[in-house]
């Protein structure tokens, strides 16, 4: 399979033309060269590849202002991140009839790219592209979705299907899903009652505890497959050109901290990046952001920890009793990074490690069943129904 064929191609001159001597330094040149240098026969070696999608609820949007393109020319600008990471840009998705089109095209191209192990960062576009990109992961027992959002996308009501209900697709086209996750909603704009609609277990991060611990989603991410980032859950004031508009939420250092966070995961095969407008920003401020978070991502991924340091035969095993419970909870932990995990039995009965912080084993051992844990277990048993 061709995969390119899915896409128009970028046309580097453009970029390079631009920055003449400080191209060569530029993260557009390292990733021109993994292009220049690509053939289906050799794509399975590739880190990560990056593609754009400017198509906003089912609509495509014009090239002469468009948002994915503009982020693209300022990732082009950012300093180069390691000269082993073998990232390629394959362009613009090419036009397809509809939203369903697009979210087939969406559903091929990232369940290709799941099959060689290779992470996949996609601009978009409205967030509802996530319908699009988890239906690849739609046999996946233990499939975990995590959303960067101020808000609860799901349906209120009997609106029509956007990207501010476009969960509720994904909750009925995936009934399996093991894990969703949350992370910096606003309670102001968030019903309690809302969260009954989700699907799978999960945690929540509010805004104001993620401004207090932000380490708190670094467990969260370890468990993610897919991070869909709505550029909305940053404060208006750092980024103009937000559709949301929101006096309230995330600060620019926080949005890249997290996407770092993300890049370092293991486990996380799609990075998407949506919901940034263009008409309202005449600064630039908005592409320049969402580039710089793109690439603190990248940079997460070329720091990750090599899978064979954190294989259960090399981390030191906890296991705590608990009165309540007949057999011990069993935690591990990295003595290199520091990270923890517990224990968890699979419907095949496979043991399976669950990404979790130091807080869980400390609940065990004060005799306390971790909130965390029991989610996890009920839900397995669940599935197993």
């Amino acid at each position: 399979m061709d995969i390119q064929q899915y896409f128009e191609p970028v046309d580097f001159s453009k970029y390079s033309e631009k920055m003449k001597d400080g191209w060569k330094y530029a993260l557009g040149h390292s990733i021109e060269k993994s292009n220049s240098k690509l053939t289906p026969a050799n794509i399975h070696k590739l880190d990560a590849v990056i593609f754009t999608v400017p198509v906003f609820n089912g609509s495509w949007h014009n090239q002469k202002n468009n948002p994915a393109e503009k982020i693209r020319e300022e990732l082009y600008r950012l300093s180069e991140i390691g000269k082993k990471m073998n990232v390629a840009d394959l362009g613009q998705v090419k036009k397809a009839r509809g939203r369903k089109g697009i979210f087939l095209a969406l559903r091929d191209i990232i369940d290709y790219f799941n099959e060689l192990n290779i992470v996949t960062v996609v601009i978009g576009g409205s967030q509802d592209l996530t319908v699009g990109i988890c239906e690849a992961f739609k046999n996946e027992t233990f499939f975990s979705l995590t959303a960067i959002d101020s808000l609860l996308d799901v349906k209120k009501g009997r609106e029509a299907f956007s990207s501010t209900s476009f969960l509720s697709r994904i909750f009925q086209k995936n009934p399996q899903l093991f894990q969703f996750n949350l992370i910096a909603y606003q309670s102001h704009l968030v019903s309690p009652s809302l969260f009954s609609k989700t699907k799978g277990t999960g945690t929540h991060l509010r805004l104001g505890v993620l401004h207090e611990n932000p380490t708190l989603a670094e467990p969260i991410f370890r468990n993610t497959d897919m991070l869909s980032f709505d550029m909305g859950a940053l404060k208006y004031s750092e980024i103009p050109g937000s559709l949301a508009r929101n006096p309230n939420g995330l600060y620019a250092e926080e949005a890249c901290q997290l996407a770092k966070y993300a890049g370092l995961s293991n486990k996380l095969k799609v990075f998407g990046i949506f919901e940034t407008g263009a008409e309202k920003d005449h600064t630039g401020i908005t592409f320049q952001l969402s580039a710089q978070i793109i690439w603190y991502f990248l940079e997460g991924m070329h720091n990750r920890i090599p899978m064979e340091k954190e294989a259960p035969g090399n981390l030191r095993m906890f296991k705590v009793e608990i009165k309540e419970m007949d057999s011990p909870i069993v935690f591990y932990q990295c003595a290199e990074t520091g990270r923890w995990w517990f224990e968890a039995q699979s419907l095949k009965g496979e043991k399976l490690l669950i990404a979790c912080s130091e807080k869980e084993y400390k609940e065990a051992s004060a005799d306390e069943i971790p909130e965390n844990w029991l989610r996890v277990i009920q839900k397995i048993d669940e599935l197993s129904k």
